[in-house]
């Protein structure tokens, strides 16, 4: 009897293990109708689960072992959300087209969240009225400008109350998120925010997925600070034939990321044109690195642009190796590399490049 007892307390036990691995999440998505909305899992676009609503309601499992961000998507015209779930059970209630009518109650970390929501809901409010004004005005170019400027500043509001919430709850993993959020948009970062952010959260939430994020965009922002030896790599050029960056030692050489599909790449593309004309006989390279994914295109907008420098790319957009090495958020996205390999400015645009190269080429 009592090998019997034992059996069934493992089995109880192994039950209940189980069932931890799992988390309901159930709601209203009011004036949806029947319907589909996704959750992905925050970091990892492969891992989307598909949950059926019907007249409104929505009820579903998903396996999570620790506390997880995922991304919500409403629908196509529907900016999507991100939650926080946990093992315990969580409700999700949101009114089509209605932005701020979303309402999320699960764990402690949803709660946590929820917190620096609240903090913001007036910003986040006054920014989504800016940009409908703005889509409704789109031809005009002096309102569009002043609502620009308004929508900027209140961004920056947000983002100091991001850092003031990190600082304020450093052993929460919603912390971290916004952290990883904040820094990855913020193209003025510097190794030493990115370190100190870090640095101020708690070791058990440095350990978790959004930690190590942050460890590895300081460890990157470190290794391509000025005065650092550039990162090498190897990348195919339009030829399908490998180029290492380390080829061009010797060198002056700009390091230039952008795409045939970024329009700003584009724009910007006659300054370095020019540059290149300019200071190419004194001993400046340029290799060109593309976040496209499509060679025709690709090879196309090199031939429009005029665009007579060495090229490589691996063809996997934003997933490309290079953008990835070197921390590249947006483009267009460049690195100024002296004779010996090392990075002495980085995100040189218009006259400032051609000013910083006029100081290396007297």
């Amino acid at each position: 009897m009592k090998k019997l007892s034992w059996l069934v307390v493992i089995a109880l036990l192994w039950s209940a293990c189980a069932k931890n691995d799992k988390t309901k999440v159930s709601g209203t998505i009011k004036n949806m109708g029947n319907g589909e909305i996704y959750f992905i899992k925050s970091g990892d676009d492969k891992i989307m689960d598909t949950v059926k609503v019907t007249n409104d309601q929505f009820s579903y499992e998903l396996k999570v072992t620790e506390p997880t961000v995922y991304m919500v998507n409403f629908g196509a015209e529907q900016l999507p959300a991100f939650v926080i779930l946990e093992n315990v059970p969580t409700t999700i209630n949101y009114e089509m087209n209605v932005l701020n009518s979303l309402q999320v109650k699960g764990g402690p970390e949803q709660e946590v969240y929820n917190s620096f929501i609240n903090e913001c809901r007036r910003d986040f409010n006054s920014m989504d009225s800016i940009s409908k004004v703005a889509e409704s005005n789109a031809q005009n170019q002096v309102l569009l400008a002043e609502l620009q400027k308004s929508f900027f500043t209140l961004d920056s509001v947000v983002k100091v109350k991001q850092i003031a919430f990190v600082n304020k709850n450093p052993k929460s993993i919603a912390s971290a998120f916004l952290a990883v959020n904040y820094l990855s948009q913020n193209p003025e970062k510097t190794y030493e925010e990115v370190s100190n952010v870090y640095n101020t959260l708690d070791k058990s939430i440095q350990q978790t997925y959004y930690g190590k994020k942050l460890e590895e965009m300081a460890t990157q922002m470190r290794s391509t600070s000025e005065g650092q030896v550039a990162p090498d790599f190897t990348l195919n050029d339009v030829n399908d034939k490998p180029v290492a960056l380390s080829s061009f030692r010797g060198k002056v050489v700009l390091l230039d990321f952008w795409a045939s599909w970024c329009g700003p790449c584009r724009k910007e593309n006659p300054n370095v044109v020019a540059a290149y004309n300019k200071f190419h006989s004194k001993g400046l390279e340029i290799l060109g690195v593309s976040l496209d994914d499509n060679k025709s295109n690709w090879q196309q907008a090199i031939a429009k642009d005029g665009l007579t420098w060495t090229h490589v790319s691996d063809l996997e957009g934003w997933q490309s190796k290079a953008a990835q090495l070197y921390g590249v958020q947006s483009i267009p996205a460049n690195f100024l590399l002296d004779k010996d390999g090392k990075i002495i400015a980085k995100d040189l645009r218009g006259e400032m490049l051609e000013q910083k190269l006029n100081t290396l080429f007297p």
